[in-house]
């Protein structure tokens, strides 16, 4: 398996991709940052998909902010510069909590299949 961020990326482009799916609308906070959504990337396939978006549910009921913050930067790319200056916060603070967050990920997809994502 690939470390986390690359796999949250190749879910972010696999969850873009399923219409239908929780993550279709952006937040009315970050509607006025969404990047160009013009090209393809890698994705997962939808078992490894379906693992991670088990995973980032999970940070929905332990952090609000950070599955917010995971689904704005990792699914609709919003860098996280345009993030901090949307909520009024420092980068490091938003990237802060994007670490923990993946690594609340990780966690989650090694008990789920008993393989390490590196952090």
């Amino acid at each position: 398996m690939h470390n986390i961020k690359t796999t949250l990326e190749m879910w972010g482009n696999w969850a873009r991709c399923n219409v239908g799916t929780e993550y279709s609308k952006v937040n009315v906070t970050f509607q006025s940052v969404l990047p160009d959504s013009s090209s393809t990337f890698f994705r997962t396939d939808d078992e490894q998909g379906m693992v991670v978006d088990s995973a980032v549910a999970g940070l929905r009921h332990y952090d609000q902010l950070a599955y917010k913050l995971v689904i704005a930067h990792y699914v609709y790319r919003i860098s996280q510069s345009k993030l901090a200056k949307q909520l009024g916060k420092a980068q490091s603070y938003i990237s802060g909590i994007l670490r923990v967050a993946e690594a609340f990920i990780a966690g989650q997809i090694f008990v789920q299949t008993g393989e390490a994502v590196s952090v």
